[in-house]
């Protein structure tokens, strides 16, 4: 009885068992218990010994309470059917015969101990609690019960028929306790069948879970949005005064507005060069006209095609009046300087997702 209490402590203090009852997976689980033997036709029966002597005696359970242990595989077809494999040791009951011979001698083995091997095979019915594997079920199926006992040993094909629950913790870890009716899980040697209940806790490991397909996110829809951009580039920086050869400084300036157009399609360049007020419409016109085409020339050289390239001259000053009031021509000069420029449109097309 110590042993079997023991035993079942054990059970309980190492309880961390695999979900199950998910379709598609393995589990494979332990557990120990308490059992409880049945007798069944444990009569008085005659004997004649060889010499005469006659014999009245019977055969009783001295102790029906026991351990035993668990090991299992299963394989869940479904949510709610598996089929699964199992053994069983059983332990610790004990039988003795008691009688009488006509001589008046007794007769007594004392107390004899037995235990079983079964070997299981059944079906598990369940009814699921949760997507992880916790369910409520039923088992049943035929087994092959090998006893020994003191006197000899037995072989029976039995049966068994359980029910149980267990709880998954999550979609690996999980607990299960029940209770199994072993049909002939034992016999003595003058053929009285012994049934055992064994009720038990356990440990169970499920593996090859099927992983669901993860769905990516529908991506959001998309339109194509056409951009312009305007590049104001001064001159000063572009060019010497009054000239339209192109400074280290200007080419590196008109290679960051080509870098920066890397982010559009259908990229189209078109060139617009200004002049200040100062100067005939003329010469501002000329001039205008070869410092558009000199960065113009430049842009094809990075291999940018450029779609217009226009000398504006005087026209569209950004000063305004601003500089109206300035005396002196280097003053004048300095004040109408944002008026000298070169503009770069850049005109691509990009995406955007739409708003929903």
């Amino acid at each position: 009885m110590k042993r079997s209490l023991l035993a079942l402590a054990v059970a309980l203090g190492v309880s961390l068992t695999a979900n199950a009852a998910v379709e598609g997976t393995y589990s494979v689980g332990a557990a120990a218990g308490w059992n409880y033997a049945f007798d069944h036709n444990f009569g008085y029966k005659a004997y004649t010994f060889s010499n005469g002597v006659n014999a009245k005696y019977k055969e009783k359970l001295s102790d029906r309470h026991g351990y035993g242990f668990k090991l299992n595989g299963e394989y869940n077809f479904t949510d709610w059917f598996a089929l699964g494999a199992g053994y069983d040791y059983l332990n610790g009951n004990k039988y003795k015969i008691d009688g009488q011979l006509s001589n008046g001698t007794t007769l007594s083995t004392g107390d004899t101990k037995l235990h079983s091997n079964i070997i299981e095979l059944y079906g598990r019915i369940a009814m699921p609690l949760d997507n992880n594997g916790s369910d409520i079920f039923f088992k049943v199926g035929p087994t092959y019960n090998m006893t020994t006992l003191a006197t000899g040993h037995s072989r029976e094909w039995g049966a068994v028929a359980g029910i149980g629950a267990q709880w998954a913790v999550n979609n690996q870890l999980a607990l299960r306790a029940g209770y199994d009716y072993l049909y002939k899980a034992a016999k003595t040697t003058t053929g009285e069948r012994i049934d055992n209940g064994l009720l038990y806790v356990g440990v169970q490991y499920t593996f090859g879970k099927k992983e669901e397909p993860v769905v990516a996110p529908k991506p959001a829809p998309k339109k194509t949005v056409r951009i312009t951009e305007n590049h104001s580039l001064a001159a000063g920086l572009l060019f010497p005064f009054d000239g339209s050869n192109l400074s280290a400084e200007g080419k590196k300036a008109i290679n960051d507005v080509v870098s920066s157009s890397d982010k559009f399609d259908n990229t189209e360049f078109e060139v617009y060069g200004y002049t200040d007020r100062l100067g005939s419409d003329a010469y501002n016109n000329k001039l205008s006209q070869r410092r558009a085409d000199a960065v113009s020339n430049e842009l094809q050289a990075k291999g940018v095609k450029v779609n217009v390239s226009e000398g504006k001259g005087k026209s569209s000053p950004v000063t305004g009046n601003k500089c109206d009031g300035v005396k002196g021509r280097t003053n004048l000069i300095n004040c109408l300087a944002p008026d000298r420029r070169v503009e770069i449109v850049v005109t691509g097309d990009t995406t955007r997702e739409e708003i929903q």
